[in-house]
């Protein structure tokens, strides 16, 4: 059984408030620190861990990007999903509320496959905050739709300049080399992936595929 130490109070407060997110960062803010919330990741309270990735997700910053990477490593599967969801969470704050609405406007216009204008918002992102990792790898991706394969490498090498640990944008660099033809950077890429987020099914599966064809 888990042993249950005094912190299960994290998952209680959680469960209780998931549907006010905007009252629920306030009281993580007021109750725990992002010291604290590492502490718990490894929890023997598997829900208290899994808690405890989401909070971060929701009030955490750069700052606790490695131990949310280390976390991907985790025994538990669902851990793992709250880790990977607290990164992309993480990655998509700047600090600044102005340059985050511009991001998700520019996501917008992906979802709405308005890709040209997705590009101009996330350059003008990258013009407003240019050491904003995310604004580069959600251009790289618009690029990528376009097909313009060139473009989309040279953001996801900007990305992962700024963000050392950004699997999607190795993801991302790996199709763009697939798509030059160049499998084994390809190959590189996916791996670089898969080293830092082990849950990449689908990277791994490509990754073996084109072992395969190779």
């Amino acid at each position: 059984m888990p042993i249950r130490n005094g912190y299960s109070e994290l998952a209680t407060l959680m469960f209780k408030n998931a549907e006010d997110e905007a009252s629920l960062k306030e009281l993580l803010r007021s109750k725990y620190s992002e010291k604290n919330l590492v502490s718990h990741l490894k929890n023997d309270d598997t829900l208290v861990g899994r808690a405890a990735a989401t909070a971060l997700g929701l009030v955490g910053s750069m700052h606790v990007v490695s131990a949310l990477v280390a976390n991907l490593k985790n025994d538990d599967v669902r851990a793992c999903i709250n880790s990977e969801i607290a990164l992309w969470e993480i990655w998509s704050r700047s600090g600044d509320e102005a340059i985050d609405a511009m991001l998700n406007e520019g996501k917008n216009h992906l979802e709405n496959e308005k890709i040209s204008e997705a590009v101009e918002q996330f350059t003008a992102v990258i013009a407003a905050a240019p050491n904003f990792a995310e604004g580069y790898n959600q251009r790289a991706i618009a690029y990528f739709v376009l097909e313009a394969w060139e473009n989309a490498l040279e953001d996801c090498k900007q990305t992962i300049k700024l963000n050392p640990h950004h699997f999607g944008a190795y993801a991302g660099m790996g199709h763009v080399y697939l798509r030059l033809g160049r499998i084994d950077k390809a190959v590189d890429a996916y791996k670089q992936a898969l080293t830092i987020n082990p849950n990449l099914i689908s990277i791994a599966e490509s990754i073996l595929q084109l072992r395969h064809e190779i």
